[in-house]
């Protein structure tokens, strides 16, 4: 057993996107995503599903039904294929878990 700190984990840039890897499992991957506010990260589709959780801030997350505005502790899921895309609203940290692809 391993204990993770989410909170060392994030570490923000003024100029991109940061992302933390953590975790490789066997069904899953798992990361931190950092954004400052106004940093996005635009909407394109991605091969496979990913769940997302508001551990810091507040942001918009788009997808294929369009945009949503999520707080800290709120999630949504995105399917495989679907466009997805972030823009913080102010400084955000979400944590992604992704599907592994199945071999």
């Amino acid at each position: 057993m391993k204990m993770q700190d989410l909170n060392e984990l994030m570490d923000f840039s003024s100029e991109k996107p940061v992302k933390r890897h953590f975790l490789n499992a066997a069904g899953f991957h798992a990361a931190v995503i950092c954004l400052k506010k106004g940093i996005e990260i635009p909407a394109h589709p991605e091969d496979y599903g990913v769940f997302f959780t508001v551990i810091r801030g507040r942001g918009e997350f788009t997808g294929s039904e369009g945009t949503v505005e999520l707080n800290c502790s709120q999630s949504i899921y995105v399917k495989k294929n679907e466009f997805r895309g972030i823009r913080a609203l102010e400084d955000l940290a979400v944590l992604g878990i992704k599907e592994r692809l199945k071999i």
